[in-house]
């Protein structure tokens, strides 16, 4: 799959913001990736699938602004699944999600009936049906 938005510069997904095993090493909220370099990744051409198979909903969804990348909105997107379908997570990064990238997915939501888990304040808020929101009590 081709996609037009390339990392370019963001390593959002390495910061350890997602938690993931890569290799021996775990990544996790407060710990970044081993393998995170200056440049990005030590062992790019070497990486694990889990890392080769992620991509954040940004690069994958041209409808999601550009100012949405993670390295200028502090917001990782990543498209998850429910029992119902798929749903929308934003996970905050390196700062507070600010009142205009909320604005933007409350209106996406409306519109595209998305259902949504944004973090804001690292709390969880789910968005959509009533079953969506029950299933979503279960994670943490």
């Amino acid at each position: 799959m081709t996609y037009k938005r390339e990392c370019s510069g963001c390593t959002g997904c390495c910061e350890g913001w997602l938690s993931v095993q890569v290799h021996e090493h775990y990544a996790q909220p407060g710990r970044p990736c081993h393998f995170k370099c200056e440049s990005g990744c030590s062992i790019y051409e070497d990486r694990p699938d889990v890392c080769k198979i992620y991509k954040c909903e940004w690069l994958t969804n041209l409808d999601i602004p550009e100012w949405m990348k993670p390295n200028i909105s502090g917001v990782i997107i990543t498209k998850r699944k429910w029992s119902g379908g798929d749903y929308l997570e934003v996970l905050e990064t390196n700062r507070k999600i600010d009142s205009e990238i909320l604005n933007w997915f409350f209106i996406h939501h409306l519109t595209t009936n998305t259902p949504l888990r944004i973090q804001v304040s690292k709390g969880w808020n789910n968005y959509g049906p009533l079953e969506f929101r029950q299933e979503m009590l279960s994670k943490k």
